[in-house]
């Protein structure tokens, strides 16, 4: 079923103590029994229409029942002492007409009248306190005005009687000034002869001293330069020393290094030697197959120098003579220098020029 909920209208009615006092009321109900609610509705639209009067007659007899003050109080509780006393009864009546009671408080209670002056109450009030205290401001105005009003007055009467004072004393003080001022001046004289006196001494002792400083240094300058000349002697001397041990040093180090060269140098020849034989023994047909690896490439490189010889002169494998006599057929005088071919070199022949 639906949950419906309607605020009833504002019930007037009067406290205890005679105040007009307006209670509205709300109410959340749902339908249980629809046949119920139909058969005992009558002319009700809905259940809050039927049970309004009923929730008045429990406002009216709640509330009227309570001052001013205990209704102020249930406000504070959130009105659940006088729910708790309605809410049995209106639940009761609900029920007989075929609903539930989901919810009912009290939304809001008013004392207008009671309100209304009271507001005017605290407006007054507001009014005479600010009275109160804008007589307040003024009045302590007033009392600042008069202490510095006062306080000008004593301060004038004191300016007045300190210039009597300073008048009555400036003679006397000008007569002792002359005084100071005469004492003054003679000491003030005695104390330049005494400067000027200091100052000459200041000077000689001075001109002493410069003369006694300008002596020791020139002292230490001859010093100086002795020392200087005798450090550039020694730092030379350890110069060349350090030079010669240093250059000694690198021979003996180079010398071994060589020396450590050619004995590992010769332990390798050795050592090669040793496996060469060692080879040779364990297996003759390597070495012979290295010869002829070695023959070959002896052979190929003759075969090369006479391919280039061939190339340069084709009667390179002629005699001299047979060469110089086949030049002159050809073409007479060759320039061309007949070349020789032994042992696998390019030769001039012998008494050929280029």
């Amino acid at each position: 079923m639906h949950h419906h909920a309607r605020s009833t209208r504002w019930f007037k009615m009067e406290s205890k103590d005679r105040q007009e006092v307006k209670v509205r009321v709300q109410l959340r109900w749902k339908i249980r029994d629809p046949i119920r609610w139909t058969r005992r509705k009558g002319t009700n639209s809905d259940i809050f229409q039927a049970v309004e009067e009923n929730i008045q007659a429990l406002v009216l007899e709640s509330v009227t029942g309570h001052t001013y003050e205990h209704c102020m109080i249930e406000a504070g509780r959130g009105f659940s002492g006088f729910e708790k006393v309605m809410r049995p009864r209106l639940q009761k009546h609900i029920e007989s007409l075929g609903g539930t009671l989901l919810g009912f408080e009290i939304r809001d209670i008013r004392f207008p009248l009671l309100h209304s002056r009271n507001k005017d109450r605290a407006k007054k009030e507001a009014q005479v306190q600010e009275t109160i205290l804008e007589e307040k401001r003024k009045k302590e105005i007033e009392d600042a005005k008069r202490v510095r009003k006062e306080a000008a007055r004593a301060f004038q009467m004191i300016v007045s009687q300190k210039e009597k004072t300073h008048k009555t004393n400036l003679y006397s003080l000008q007569s002792q000034r002359e005084v100071k001022k005469q004492e003054v001046e003679s000491k003030l004289a005695e104390m330049v002869a005494e400067a000027e006196a200091k100052t000459q001494e200041i000077v000689l002792t001075a001109r002493k001293r410069e003369q006694e400083i300008s002596q020791q240094i020139a002292l230490l300058e001859a010093n100086g330069v002795n020392e200087r000349k005798q450090i550039m002697e020694k730092a030379k001397a350890d110069e060349r020393l350090l030079r010669a041990k240093a250059d000694a040093q690198c021979e003996k180090v180079v010398a071994e290094a060589k020396a450590k060269a050619l004995l590992v140098e010769a332990k390798a020849k050795a050592r090669s030697a040793e496996l060469l034989g060692t080879a040779y023994k364990a297996n003759e047909g390597y070495v012979h197959l290295k010869k002829a690896v070695i023959n070959k490439e002896i052979l190929r490189k003759r075969g090369n120098a006479l391919a280039e010889a061939l190339s340069v002169n084709k009667a390179a494998l002629m005699p001299e003579k047979l060469q110089r006599e086949l030049a002159m057929v050809q073409k007479g005088f060759s320039p061309i220098a007949p070349v020789a071919f032994q042992n696998g070199q390019i030769m001039p022949a012998v008494g050929s020029t280029r």
